[in-house]
């Protein structure tokens, strides 16, 4: 499944939740969060044969393994994000709700947003 069709699986209050358990000052910005999935969800897309991978990370200062996707998967415009295939390796347990709160979350403070979002991105990531 493409990036844009899993986000287009969910409604915004549906997902928000999710959101806001990851990035819990999520909720202090909700108007930001829901533009973000507005612009993600209806904006054309760019076909791209790369992907969105999620698979055990292990965290080189803890040591720790947890579910998520390397960085490098979002260091792209959000058209080309759109177009990326979502895979998840065996043995990841996130499901697609978990998957689309984490995409959007990286999409606004690592990928290439458009113009129209650049000063909503700005005031996330000072928050």
């Amino acid at each position: 499944m493409k990036v844009k069709e899993l986000l287009q699986t969910f409604e915004f209050d549906d997902l928000f939740p999710t959101i806001a358990i990851m990035y819990p000052n999520a909720k202090r910005h909700k108007r930001e969060f829901k533009e973000a999935f507005d612009l993600l969800t209806t904006m054309r897309a760019t076909s791209s044969k790369q992907t969105v991978r999620y698979m055990i990370i292990e965290d080189p200062f803890s040591k720790d393994n947890y579910f998520g996707a390397k960085d490098s998967n979002f260091n792209t415009s959000w058209d080309v994000l759109l177009g990326k295939e979502v895979k998840r390796d065996q043995y990841v347990d996130l499901t697609d709700e978990e998957m689309a709160a984490n995409i959007i979350i990286n999409a606004i403070f690592i990928s290439k947003c458009p113009k129209s979002f650049e000063e909503n991105q700005r005031a996330l990531k000072r928050a």
